[in-house]
């Protein structure tokens, strides 16, 4: 009898996702490696298998979940959509975030921040892959509006590197906000104003008309 083949890749990423779970149940301080192993249906010694540590799956996670995130925008980056549809589209699936039904994308992400900022013994390994995240963003929303720019519907008196800053300070800053009023705070309603205004600055030409609909 052939003895079953075990897909590690296919293992640890189930190890992943309930770690994930569990760290936005929890938060990262509070899940222990039990909590994961019997979230993944495993024993404890298979995590040890996979990771040397709770840190080593904490780090790993942040790459898997934001692989999630660029698989979500990976359709609208390869389409054949003008520039500005590009941007537009993007902003449309950041304002559904918080309905996402991946672990409470927004809380978890700020566990990743403050344990980045805090953890120094894995020589800051998740603080360079988060501000690796950044650069690469930046990258992408620049490439789009220089796209704009060299087709005509972008102003070219642009920066496109800090335009870029600009669009995702904006987005972590609502994030902050959504995170300590959820009740109150109208959070895909400010990334629709934010997309109407980062539209409306962008445009070669001035949009007609004074409301927001005209860039949604």
């Amino acid at each position: 009898m052939c003895a079953k083949v075990v897909d590690k890749k296919e293992k640890k990423d189930g190890i992943v996702t309930a770690a994930i779970s569990e760290f936005a149940k929890k938060g990262f301080a509070k899940t222990t490696i039990n909590d994961i192993a019997a979230a993944a249906g495993i024993g404890k010694g298979t995590v040890y298998e996979y990771f040397e540590n709770k840190e080593a799956i904490i780090n790993y996670s942040f790459g898997y979940f934001m692989r999630s995130l660029e698989l979500d925008m990976e359709e609208i980056l390869i389409s054949k959509v003008p520039a500005r549809e590009k941007l537009r589209q993007i902003f449309d699936l950041f304002s559904d975030m918080n309905n996402w039904s991946s672990v409470e994308f927004i809380e978890l992400w700020f566990d990743f921040w403050s344990e980045g900022i805090r953890s120094k013994s894995s020589k800051g390994v998740l603080l360079k892959d988060m501000n690796l995240f950044y650069r690469s963003y930046r990258e992408l929303f620049a490439a789009i509006i220089v796209e704009g720019m060299n087709n005509g519907s972008f102003r070219k008196n642009i920066n496109p590197e800090n335009a870029a800053a600009m669009i995702i300070g904006a987005l972590d800053g609502i994030m902050v906000q959504w995170v300590l009023d959820k009740e109150n705070f109208d959070f895909s309603g400010v990334v629709q104003t934010i997309k109407f205004t980062v539209l409306r600055g962008l445009s070669a030409a001035p949009a007609q008309g004074n409301s927001e609909a005209n860039d949604e």
